[in-house]
């Protein structure tokens, strides 16, 4: 049996933890013995701990010496042949580590996003990012835009780095039964076309664009709707705060609702005529994957991940980001389909999944690359 240490820096939803639950739900436990080290801050914990796995609970966001050497007396104990980490704090603690301890790691990017930040920032960044490069046996980019952004990395190629994109079940997914009830309490009215998103309200998921493109398109379609459904987390309170004052300001109470993280997340937009994404920034998003899955035509901001997953007029239509108007005009784009191109779009839409973005693809990729790198691949 050979033992995984996966590390991560939180358990609040959001694609990472989430890729990690698939794979970890995966595995074969008669193969594999697991533990994670990552942060008691969200659903995800008591997840991890109903599949079995040995959690331990650090702050690894944070750089701090006391964080490093408690985390290097675990993987001493512990001993893992492979550990996998997620995410910038975990990835240089982890790869750091595992160069001192001889342990293996493979590092899986959740969004290569330097160019976001300030120039002193980036250049730091860069610079750490391409020495733990030389740290790490294998790096993986959940998409291809991903991996065309780290050409940056000097010390980073082909053998050395994969793309194996994010994963869902399709099946199990169509299986969900959609929440007709709880959509018509809602109270958005008859014969309204209703859009969709999956966000936490921040500023990179580019809500405030959404609902100004939003309103700019009901002035001229006025019988649509809008519903959000995400976490509203408390650092963010002041973005927050701003789009529920254009709300009120824009007089959309009776048209835009915003619901918060909710169980029933996809069984809601199952009920939905299309789904749309205003982010500035993602790794290869898993809103978008079920937007597909449950046969939504989409509107998205044309950014790495998003287009990954999107083509232009096959699955639904690709705007640039931060724009209002061009998003508006997404939107009228699909309230203009034919009953027979949005069935297309549907269509293509689940196809994309089942060929490109299954489950069982993402963790048979990935699982074959565990063996290969501990070298236990026959």
């Amino acid at each position: 049996m050979m033992k995984l240490a996966i590390i991560s820096g939180t358990t609040a939803p959001g694609g990472g933890p989430r890729h990690i639950y698939s794979l970890l739900e995966q595995m074969d436990r008669k193969e594999w013995d697991i533990m994670v080290c990552t942060h008691k801050d969200g659903s995800y914990w008591d997840k991890w701990v109903a599949l079995g796995i040995k959690p331990y609970d650090l702050v690894l966001r944070r750089l701090s010496l006391s964080t490093f050497f408690k985390l290097f007396k675990i993987l001493r104990i512990e001993k893992p042949d492979l550990i996998h980490t997620h995410g910038k704090g975990p990835g240089l603690y982890g790869r750091v580590l595992g160069w001192m301890l001889g342990i293996p790691v493979v590092h899986t990017f959740h969004g290569f996003q330097y160019k976001l930040l300030p120039f002193f920032n980036r250049l730091v960044y860069l610079i750490v990012e391409n020495f733990l490069t030389l740290l790490t046996r294998h790096h993986i980019f959940v998409g291809n835009g991903e991996k065309e952004k780290a050409k940056v990395l000097r010390f980073l190629n082909d053998s050395n780095s994969s793309v194996i994109n994010n994963g869902i079940d399709l099946d199990a997914i169509q299986r969900l039964v959609p929440a007709d009830e709880e959509f018509a309490s809602l109270g958005l009215g008859e014969d309204i076309k209703v859009f969709g998103t999956l966000s936490r309200v921040s500023p990179e998921k580019g809500l405030m664009t959404l609902l100004e493109g939003f309103a700019e398109a009901k002035k001229i379609f006025p019988k649509i709707g809008l519903i959000i459904i995400g976490d509203c987390p408390d650092e963010h309170e002041e973005y927050i705060n701003a789009t529920q004052r254009f709300i009120h300001e824009n007089g959309l109470e009776g048209a835009v609702k915003i619901l918060g993280s909710r169980e029933d997340a996809i069984e809601v937009l199952k009920c939905v005529d299309f789904y749309v994404s205003s982010s500035t920034s993602e790794g290869l998003p898993y809103n978008l994957l079920e937007a597909l899955a449950i046969g939504k035509p989409v509107v998205a901001t044309d950014i790495p991940g998003n287009n990954d997953i999107i083509r232009k007029s096959v699955e639904g239509v690709l705007v640039p980001a931060n724009s209002p108007k061009c998003l508006a005009h997404g939107v009228l784009t699909l309230l203009e389909l034919g009953p027979e191109e949005k069935k297309t779009m549907e269509k293509n839409g689940i196809l994309r999944i089942r060929d490109q973005f299954s489950l069982n693809l993402m963790t048979e990729k990935t699982f074959s690359l565990y063996k290969k790198v501990v070298g236990k691949t026959g």
